[in-house]
């Protein structure tokens, strides 16, 4: 995923990704590794390299966000999020921060308990929230404001039909053509279909994709969230609307991420030199 910013920031850069579903059970290795290349935007010289795993994970996390400061109810202070692997710990703090540290509670079901238990620890410690472990994904859907899905499913997680009035939704983990994590009844039902960035949503994205090749939505349904940030598009109207937002990630996000680590690294001389 290369990619370029100018103005102030000048960065460029490129995150190289891969995604092994086999690695936790395999290998004990998580199931998707990144390495973000920080380059000179004048010459192209490879000038810093990072790991990336958990830079995509606090970026995303950071969208999601964003999308919860524009979309979510404004009295919103619950979240149900699918998973409890290191992105979903990243998307809990993007909401915390999205609802200016408002959240109260965040319940979370994994198939595995000790993840979940793991996750339980960590964002209470963190955040000071209560967290509470599911039995099944349907408790999700009940008493929440905000429903994150963090999954690496190819199918839908849980039955649009189902969710309540109201609420949030972010999708952050199918990124292919034929799959998807909510359903087309989710998507019907929902009053705005906002992406993190619509080409390519409309590119990867089979929660949109998939509902526009059925006729239940058209590819003019979907709006970009930064077209909600600048006015050009509307946010929520109402109180019993249901939103949608999906975000397939854009390098844009990575380089701007990974171009800060590297300032603040030289700034505070962490790193080590490596003589090629």
């Amino acid at each position: 995923m290369p990619g370029i910013i100018g103005g102030d920031m000048s960065a460029l850069a490129t995150k190289i990704v891969s995604v092994y579903k086999k690695n936790p059970e395999k290998y004990n290795m998580p199931t998707v590794l990144a390495k973000i290349m920080i380059q000179d935007i004048n010459t192209g010289d490879i000038v810093g390299i990072m790991d990336g795993s958990l830079i995509t994970a606090m970026r995303t996390g950071a969208t999601t966000g964003v999308s919860v400061k524009y979309l979510a109810r404004k009295d919103s202070t619950t979240m149900s999020i699918y998973s409890a692997g290191v992105q979903a710990r990243k998307q809990v703090s993007g909401v915390f921060y999205g609802l200016n540290q408002k959240l109260e509670k965040c319940k979370v079901f994994d198939f595995k308990k000790d993840i979940a238990e793991s996750f339980k620890n960590e964002i209470e410690k963190e955040l000071g929230i209560e967290v509470e472990i599911t039995d099944s994904g349907d408790d999700l859907l009940s008493n929440t404001d905000i429903i994150v899905a963090a999954t690496t499913s190819t199918t839908p997680i849980f039955a649009g039909d189902k969710v309540l009035e109201g609420v949030h939704i972010s999708s952050i983990g199918a990124h292919a053509l034929d799959a998807r994590e909510l359903d087309s009844t989710t998507i019907k039902r929902a009053s705005l279909l906002v992406a993190g960035l619509k080409e390519a949503c409309l590119a990867e994205a089979g929660d949109y994709i998939i509902p526009i090749y059925e006729g239940i939505i058209s590819e003019d349904d979907i709006i970009s969230i930064g077209d909600v940030i600048t006015g050009k598009e509307h946010s929520r109207t109402s109180e019993s609307e249901i939103t949608v937002f999906k975000s397939v990630g854009i390098s844009a996000q990575d380089i701007a991420v990974g171009k800060l680590v590297y300032d603040r690294a030289l700034e505070e001389g962490i790193g080590q030199d490596i003589d090629f």
